[in-house]
Parts: C-alpha cells; sequence; structure tokens
C-alpha cells in the first residue's frame, strides 16, 4: 500500500509541474508573439502603405497613358475624316473646272462646225460629154468611158468601192499569149505589179507622199482611185525601174505589145500630157485599139488619142 500511495504522489507532483511548465511556455509564446508584433508592424505597414501609394500612382499613371494613347487615335482618326473632306472638296473642284473647260471648249467648237464646208466627192461630179476629138464621154456607175475605153487618169476617177478582184480575164488572156511568143524569141515576161485596190493605192500613195512629198509623188504615183491597176486592166511588167526600156525584154515590149492589144502607157517625153514620168515597165490593155496608138514605136498617149485632159482639180 505505501508502495502505492508513494507512487501516486510522485505522479500528482509531475503532473502539476509539466501544467506549472506548459502554461510557463504559452505565456512566454504569447508574450514572445506580442513582442514580435509590436516590432514588425510599424514597419511593415509603412512598407505596406508606401507600395500600395506606388500601385496606386502607377495605375493611375497608365490610365493617363491609355486616355492619352486613345485621345490622339481620335484625334488622327479626325485628321483623316478633315483630309478626306478636303479630298472630295477637291476632286469636286477639278471635275467642275474639267467640266467647265469642256464646255468652254464645245463653245469654241460649235462655231467652226458651222462655218465647215461640205466639200463633194469628185466622183460624185459628173465629168461626162463631149471630149477635144469629138468623142462621147459617157458615165456608167460611176466609171468614165470614151470610145468604149474604160479611164481612169488624174482627171477621172474611179469609185472608191469598184474592186473587179484582180487582173480581168481579157487582160489575162492576151498577157499569156504574148508571154508565150515573147518566149519563143528568148523573152521572158512576168507580172511584177498587177491589180492594186483602192485601200493599197490610197496606202501606197500616203506612203510616197511621206516620203517625197505630195507634189513629188504625183509625178509616179497615182492618188486613190486615179490609178489604173485599179481597173484590173493594167500592169508593171519585170522591172520598175527607167533602166528596164534599155533591156531586151522592154525594147520587145515596146515595140510588140501593141500586136496583143496592150499600151505603152506612159511614154518618154509625155509627162506635160499623161500627168507621169516615163514609165517603160506599165502597160494598159484596150484592145483593138492599141494598134491606133503605136505610131510606128512613136507612141501617142490616150489622152491625145482620146482628147481628153489628165489633171488633178486641186
Amino acid at each position: 500500500m505505501k508502495k502505492y500511495l508513494i507512487i501516486l504522489c510522485v505522479l500528482l507532483l509531475t503532473g502539476c509541474s509539466l501544467k506549472l511548465d506548459f502554461k510557463e511556455n504559452n505565456s512566454n509564446n504569447e508574450s514572445n508573439d506580442k513582442k514580435v508584433e509590436e516590432k514588425i508592424d510599424p514597419l511593415t505597414l509603412e512598407k505596406i502603405d508606401s507600395e500600395e501609394e506606388k500601385n496606386t500612382e502607377i495605375k493611375e499613371k497608365e490610365e493617363e497613358k491609355s486616355q492619352i494613347e486613345e485621345q490622339k487615335v481620335e484625334e488622327v482618326k479626325e485628321e483623316k475624316k478633315e483630309i478626306q473632306k478636303k479630298d472630295e472638296k477637291t476632286e469636286t473642284k477639278v471635275e467642275e473646272k474639267v467640266e467647265e473647260t469642256k464646255k468652254e471648249e464645245n463653245k469654241v467648237i460649235e462655231p467652226k462646225k458651222e462655218e465647215q464646208k461640205v466639200e463633194v466627192p469628185k466622183e460624185d461630179i459628173d465629168l461626162s460629154g463631149v471630149s477635144s476629138k469629138g468623142y462621147e464621154i459617157k458615165r456608167v456607175n460611176g466609171i468614165y468611158y470614151v470610145k468604149g475605153i474604160l479611164i481612169a487618169n488624174k482627171t477621172y476617177s474611179l469609185p472608191s468601192d469598184y474592186n473587179p478582184g484582180g487582173l480581168l480575164s481579157e487582160f489575162n488572156t492576151a498577157f499569156n499569149k504574148m508571154k508565150q511568143d515573147a518566149a519563143k524569141e528568148g523573152i521572158s515576161l512576168w507580172v511584177a505589179s498587177g491589180f492594186r485596190a483602192y485601200s493599197l493605192q490610197s496606202a501606197l500613195y500616203k506612203q510616197y507622199s511621206n516620203s517625197y512629198g505630195s507634189a513629188s509623188a504625183d509625178t509616179f504615183s497615182a492618188r486613190p482611185g486615179h490609178s489604173e491597176h485599179q481597173t484590173g486592166l493594167a500592169a508593171d511588167l519585170n522591172q520598175i525601174n527607167e533602166a528596164f526600156g534599155n533591156t531586151a525584154a522592154g525594147k520587145w515590149l515596146a515595140n510588140n505589145c501593141y500586136k496583143y492589144g496592150f499600151i505603152l502607157r506612159y511614154p518618154k517625153n509625155k509627162q506635160s500630157i499623161t500627168g507621169y514620168i516615163y514609165e517603160p515597165w506599165h502597160f494598159r490593155y484596150i484592145g483593138e485599139e492599141a494598134k491606133n496608138l503605136y505610131n510606128d514605136g512613136e507612141w501617142i498617149t490616150l489622152e491625145e488619142y482620146l482628147g481628153i485632159d489628165s489633171k488633178y482639180s486641186n
């Protein structure tokens, strides 16, 4: 029993001491916490306050910046709008000036149109009548004939739409016969330039006129509508140069072509009558009448034979 009492007393004493120690520790911890709080609070609060202030300032500055940027964006937009408005106004003014200019130009042009005189195309002027040799000059569908011979020279023109489509059959038949007979005598003949439509002659004459001047071009090239090439009854043979007249073929043609219905259309020293220089390469088919123009080698021109002129009206 004594042993148990002693143990119990010891246990009680130990428990009391542990309680006391726990209380003391608790009180010590509380006092330490208070001390820490007392030491940390003022500094920490100051720092926190200052940081909060700084953060606030930063936010405010950022807000100000964003507001400024927004204002700038708006200002730029407004400037663009103003520029667009100015451009629109400028374009409107330009358009108005253009319209005014057009109106002024029309005002200037209108009187000129009223003053312009309508010229009657030469092919619409009837030149039919009687030649100086007493032959009737007939006009059929805009084409002139004298003694049944179709005429195309500087006085008498062909309609612009006259187009037989090539050399006519009567030309080809007579030429082929002449070519065959010439070949028997060792002479070669060929067509260097045959039929020419109105449009082609127009292009050729324009080219020559631009290169040599119209006055010079008129001596060796016909104006459109005045070329014998358009008739389908004339052609340039072999070589298109004056030297051809001195060749064997040129001499043979000059002395034999009339037998086949051809004439040397532009003889030497007859430019004042025909209007063209000597062309020993240019031959025209007229049929049986050709023998009347040969004149023993002293060629008579078609103008002399029929009593007609060959002169441009302007």
